[in-house]
């Protein structure tokens, strides 16, 4: 499978993921309502860095990037993936525009 797949396909997994847990997060008592979309967006988080790692999925080498430790760019991956597949779409389209030349 393509990389760039995979990531949009981790994506979709968690924005999923994440729907459903909303309404758990929603129905706890004692979690005043201002911590409960922060409880959403750590949890979308985590899980994308968690998908991240454990499918080895590395953005930046798919880019060319070249870092010293792997585990960097897994993390960045992960963030990118925790943020849903409108975030990914938006962060790989910019990338691919930024090494066409398209944007300055």
């Amino acid at each position: 499978m393509d990389g760039l797949s995979l990531i949009f396909i981790l994506a979709v997994v968690v924005e999923k993921l994440v729907d459903l847990f909303k309404t758990v997060v929603y129905a706890i008592p004692f979690l005043p309502e201002k911590f409960k979309p922060i409880t959403l967006e750590l949890l979308s988080l985590g899980v994308g860095i968690m998908l991240a790692y454990e499918t080895n999925s590395n953005s930046l080498t798919l880019m060319g990037v070249k870092t010293i430790d792997p585990l960097v760019g897994i993390i960045i991956t992960g963030l990118v993936i925790g943020k849903g597949s409108n975030f990914a779409h938006d962060f790989f389209h910019y990338v691919n525009q930024k090494q066409n030349g398209t944007i300055k």
